[in-house]
């Protein structure tokens, strides 16, 4: 019997980023809506019967066809798998200026490594004429919908606001916002007071020198002052500050151990554990291993965090190398 597979994501995930809109997140693959969207009149017909189609070459007879051959999501269907008309989780991330110049930042190419702190439009398009567009043709659930907005920082988005609002208005259920936390957003601290925001800020280290090495700005203090605001909201709940392991840098023992007591200290409730992409997305680590303490730096972060009652995640993919390429060895 020919094998039927099933993606989740593929089923309830819509992406917009600054060069495309598609189903899965850049670091994946999948069909793709609109290449090279610029606020251009979309036909919705075709857009509509783009999930459907991918669908259909998720078979063994197919899936050669298919753009999401290979990818680690894919699971065999279930009899209760069933295609949804509507999108349940929409990723933002349309614009790259930002208000620092992160070395491991995946847009540096597209923003040129800019810093920009005034408050700016998308340099490819505006969210919220497409955003309207997408509830017209009843695309976005209305009772479920989670948000996920990232992309340059979301403190020079000129509608950052205003496109919150505009989820407000039809039911939006979730939000997950990153931000680099250099310039506090009062409507962050109103979602953080609603319990509906996972908020999520990568501060990646514990001390003003590491921090510009890595960010290239002087905002360590303006960064920790805006997290222990929003720590005093709901006693912390809801906010996760990343580490992101960048070689060379960050990559030490000392380093993460004054990170999770600064953490304890302000009574950030969760951190993040994260592999620089250099390994994650763009590498073959079956060819290009992962340095050989990274799983020393986990392992002690994991103690750290139990000892101070601190819960530790781990991203999709870094949770995917970690069980693959660290922990499942035999030394």
């Amino acid at each position: 019997m020919m094998k039927q597979y099933f993606c989740d994501e593929l089923n309830n995930v819509l992406s917009c980023f600054h060069d495309r809109i598609m189903s899965c997140c850049s670091g994946q693959i999948g069909p793709i809506y609109y290449e090279g969207y610029r606020g251009q009149k979309i036909d919705w017909d075709n857009f509509k019967q783009i999930k459907p189609n991918a669908f259909s070459l998720l078979n063994d007879e197919n899936i050669d066809k298919s753009p999401c051959k290979g990818c680690f999501f894919l699971r065999e269907r279930k009899p209760e798998d069933v295609i949804s008309p509507t999108f349940k989780f929409l990723n933002i991330s349309h614009w790259t200026h930002c208000n620092c110049g992160c070395i491991y930042c995946a847009r540096m190419s597209h923003s040129k490594g800019q810093i920009t702190y005034k408050s700016a439009k998308s340099e490819y398009y505006d969210m919220i004429p497409l955003l309207k567009q997408l509830y017209k043709h009843d695309l976005l659930d209305r009772k479920n919908l989670i948000v996920n907005i990232q992309g340059g920082d979301i403190s020079v988005l000129k509608e950052f606001e205003p496109m919150v609002k505009e989820f407000l208005k039809n039911g939006a259920f979730k939000f997950y916002i990153l931000s680099n936390n250099i310039k506090y957003q009062p409507i962050i601290e109103k979602l953080l007071k609603k319990g509906i925001v996972d908020f999520t800020t990568s501060l990646d280290c514990a001390t003003p020198e590491v921090y510009y090495k890595l960010k290239r700005v002087d905002k360590f203090k303006d960064s920790v002052e805006n997290l222990k605001r929003y720590t005093k909201v709901n006693a912390g709940f809801g906010i996760t500050v990343k580490y992101i392991v960048i070689e060379h840098i960050n990559d030490n023992i000392e380093e993460i151990t004054k990170f999770v007591n600064l953490m304890s200290d302000i009574n950030v409730k969760t951190i993040e554990f994260m592999i620089d992409n250099k390994y994650v997305i763009f590498a073959n680590l079956d060819e290009t291993p992962l340095p050989s303490h990274y799983k020393d730096l986990y392992l002690h972060m994991k103690n750290l965090c139990e000892e101070k009652g601190i819960n530790l995640i781990l991203w999709s993919k870094t949770e995917y190398v970690i069980n693959k390429y660290m922990l499942n060895t035999d030394d």
